[in-house]
C-alpha cells in the first residue's frame, strides 16, 4: 500500500510543525521580543478560585486513579502468574497485597484531605 504523502513531504511537514512549537516556546519565553508574540498561543487566565476548584478535581482524579491502581495490582499478578504458569509464592504475594492496601489507603487519604477543602 502506498503512501498517501511521499516522504519529503512529510519531512517537509514535520520540520514545519517543529518550528511552529519552537516559536510558540519562545514567544512564552521571550515576552520582550515583540515579534515573537505573533506565534505566542493564548492562555487562559482563570481566578484564584478557579484554579482551586481545577486543583480539587485533579486531586479528586488522581486520587481515583492510585485507588484503581490498587484494586487492579493484585489481578495483574494473579493474571501474569497464572498465565506464565507459575504457582504463587508468599513472599511476591505480600509484597503485592501490601501496595495494593497502600494505594487504596493512599487513595482514600488523598479524597478526605480534598473533601475538607
Amino acid at each position: 500500500m502506498e503512501a498517501f504523502l511521499p516522504d519529503t513531504v512529510k519531512a517537509i511537514l514535520l520540520g514545519l510543525l517543529a518550528i511552529a512549537f519552537a516559536l510558540a516556546w519562545l514567544a512564552r519565553a521571550l515576552r520582550h521580543v515583540a515579534w515573537l508574540q505573533v506565534f505566542r498561543l493564548p492562555a487562559a487566565q482563570m481566578t484564584e478560585e478557579q484554579r482551586a476548584k481545577r486543583r480539587r478535581s485533579g486531586n479528586r482524579q488522581t486520587a481515583l486513579e492510585v485507588i484503581v491502581a490498587g484494586l487492579v495490582l493484585p489481578l495483574l499478578y494473579l493474571v501474569s502468574t497464572v498465565m506464565m504458569f507459575n504457582d504463587f509464592k508468599t513472599l511476591p504475594t505480600i509484597i503485592v497485597s501490601a501496595v495494593s492496601v497502600s494505594c487504596i489507603g493512599l487513595g482514600t487519604w488523598i479524597l478526605a484531605r480534598n473533601r475538607g477543602r
